[in-house]
């Protein structure tokens, strides 16, 4: 049975319940939009980070956690950098996943400010692109290059999220990444799960591409949890959009092959050390690909999310899939580097 203890993912999970249902078709208003807070975040600032662990690793994890902010309805389109419903809640989910990297890799965790799901969800999805692009990359942005400054030292590194982490993930890889090659090629893998990675994204950015395998280095790595009904796929997902790729964590391969729950590869989900089969399929209706994982029980916080969607059971299905596999797509980027550019 599956088991989610985070509050965190349930409250996000109502959030999404409230923007669908009680607040469909309004768009952003322009007042919304200059509502943002303008200043600049000072990541010098220790307080501004979750997490600085530099255990002597040869390789770092920068992580950008999902929507932890909890809002009334009286607030505005985005938080404080100090919101302490945010920073309560990131610590949590934090464990439940980029845990999965301790002991492999040295782990940089910047606080950022967030949207409000209650207004962001009910906009356009051209309209949250936007949102996204603002404020919350405006912070990872920061953050990324107060890394790179102070903390990295020309390591290599991977780059992590989920959910609006991910999202905020992609303008990191398009933009960022393309202008500085140099810092692109130092980018072990980025597992951005929970969110949507399409075709049209890696169109329209030849210089990033997606996961082929379970070894190949600066590639994404992405996938979104569903369950199927009768055979049936669900009919939403919030977070899953036309075009939105997905890779097996157990066979780490794209094509269709079924994962068993007793697949000797498949090493459990976290704490609990659960199996379960994991497939990629295509939804024709719907224009995408999922992850379909072999349950039919369905954690409460996460119908808000689809109605069979497993979006809190991204990263904890996979705990030790995801920390094995970082594993293994860092020695094979050290065993790839030229002779000359070794550390």
């Amino acid at each position: 049975m599956l088991s989610v203890k985070m509050k965190t993912m349930k409250i996000f999970a109502k959030l999404l319940i409230i923007a669908v249902m009680g607040m469909g078709g309004m768009g952003l208003a322009d007042n919304e939009a200059s509502a943002f807070h303008s200043y600049a975040i000072d990541y010098a600032d220790a307080d501004n980070w979750l997490k600085v662990s530099d255990t002597g690793k040869k390789v770092d994890v920068f992580y950008l956690y999902p929507t932890c902010w909890i809002p009334t309805e009286a607030d505005g389109m985005v938080n404080t950098i100090k919101n302490k419903s945010m920073r309560e809640q990131a610590s949590g989910v934090y464990a439940e996943q980029a845990s999965c990297f301790e002991g492999v890799a040295n782990i940089y965790v910047p606080y950022y400010r967030q949207l409000n799901a209650m207004k962001s969800l009910s906009c356009s999805l051209d309209e949250q692109e936007k949102l996204v692009a603002g404020v919350p990359y405006h912070d990872a942005l920061a953050a990324f290059e107060y890394y790179l400054t102070h903390f990295n030292n020309g390591r290599p590194f991977i780059l992590a999220g989920h959910s609006q982490g991910s999202n905020v993930l992609k303008f990191l890889l398009s933009e960022y990444m393309a202008k500085h090659p140099e810092v692109y090629s130092r980018m072990v893998a980025a597992y951005a799960l929970g969110y949507s990675y399409s075709h049209q994204y890696f169109q329209v950015n030849p210089h990033l591409k997606f996961a082929e395998g379970e070894t190949d280095t600066r590639v994404i790595i992405s996938w979104n949890c569903e369950f199927m009904k009768d055979g049936k796929f669900g009919s939403r997902n919030l977070v899953c959009h036309k075009g939105a790729l997905s890779i097996n964590p157990v066979s780490w391969s794209r094509n269709n092959e079924k994962t068993e729950a007793g697949d000797p590869r498949n090493l459990g989900a976290l704490d609990t050390r659960e199996r379960f089969s994991a497939q990629v399929k295509y939804d024709p209706a719907r224009q995408y690909e999922v992850l379909v994982v072999g349950t039919s029980d369905q954690p409460a916080c996460d119908k808000g999310i689809g109605e069979l969607a497993l979006h809190s059971c991204d990263f904890r299905l996979y705990y030790y899939n995801i920390r094995e596999n970082a594993k293994k797509r860092i020695h094979s980027y050290f065993n790839n580097l030229k002779p000359s550019t070794r550390r």
